[in-house]
């Protein structure tokens, strides 16, 4: 595998930085996670844009312009062979840089690192005709809110996720989703992905002030919403999901997934439901018809 590393492609062995790295030290920094699929990356420009929002509100300054940096992720695809395979992931990494250890120190280290990490999934196309069906469970976790770190930062600290994670593993071996709270009390998010519910026609979503700013989110949201459906963002309980007649995730790397099970029971409704599949066919026929395409060769 190449890795792009701060200017230069290298192989894994050569892939390194210093233990002294902010984003390992801390987790001081910001990413973005880049599905491929059958030789596209969808939303690219998007991903590209929310990554740069994050490190200005991280205040780490990108080595790359925007058009640069796309073109070290384009090249990082083709020169690991995404153009011919069914499943991929990229990770754009920003880390504040190395330096001396301490918070007080966090102005005196750097310059920034930044890497793109590929990893070939094996996995089916996001655009099949087979939907996932994943089980969720509701943990007793809460997402930092924006009174300490905005949600819409999509930050390497991740320990959160992991943690809710391992808790609805504890409940359910099988468990694909850790639903997690935001400070009121209210459904934020999955670990990794974010949250819908349909009740009564209706597509539901938790507050963005609460959650990451999906970009599959927001291109779902758009397509509902030109499919004629009410979409409304609203505080979500537990019993909105528990009791609702569908609810699906998305995600880069998902689409759009339906959940069958809350907790270990079934939803009431059929899994999944008309308006999920409705909702992911035509999503999936936008994404891939403005998705870039990653060249053969660079």
């Amino acid at each position: 595998m190449w890795f792009y590393l701060n200017g230069q492609f290298v192989e894994d062995a050569d892939a390194k930085i210093s233990v002294t790295d902010r984003a390992f030290l801390y987790g001081d920094g910001c990413f973005e996670g880049l599905g491929v699929t059958q030789g596209r990356i969808p939303h690219l420009d998007d991903h590209i844009a929310r990554f740069f929002r994050s490190a200005r509100m991280l205040r780490i300054e990108v080595p790359l312009s925007p058009e640069k940096l796309m073109d070290a992720i384009l090249e990082t695809g083709a020169r690991n062979g995404m153009r011919d395979v069914a499943g991929a992931y990229m990770r754009p990494l920003l880390s504040r840089g190395s330096g001396p250890l301490g918070v007080k120190n966090s102005r005196k280290v750097g310059p920034p690192n930044l890497v793109i990490i590929p990893q070939l999934s094996g996995r089916e196309t996001l655009f099949g005709d087979h939907m996932a069906i994943c089980n969720a469970v509701i943990t007793r976790f809460t997402r930092a809110g924006s009174e300490s770190l905005d949600p819409g930062v999509k930050s390497n600290n991740y320990l959160t996720s992991i943690l809710a994670f391992m808790e609805a593993q504890d409940q359910d071996p099988d468990v694909e989703v850790a639903v997690v709270h935001d400070p009121q009390g209210f459904l934020a998010e999955g670990h990794a992905m974010n949250l819908f519910c349909v009740s009564d026609g209706k597509v539901l979503s938790p507050m963005s002030s609460g959650a990451l700013r999906g970009i599959t989110r927001h291109h779902v949201l758009n397509v509902a919403h030109k499919l004629g459906y009410e979409t409304i963002e609203t505080n979500l309980s537990d019993y909105d999901l528990v009791c609702a007649d569908e609810a699906f995730i998305t995600s880069a790397m998902e689409s759009i997934a339906a959940i069958g099970k809350v907790n270990g029971a079934p939803l009431n409704g059929p899994v999944p439901g008309p308006i999920t599949m409705r909702l992911r066919e035509a999503y999936l026929e936008h994404a891939w018809r403005t998705a870039t395409e990653i060249p053969r060769t660079h």
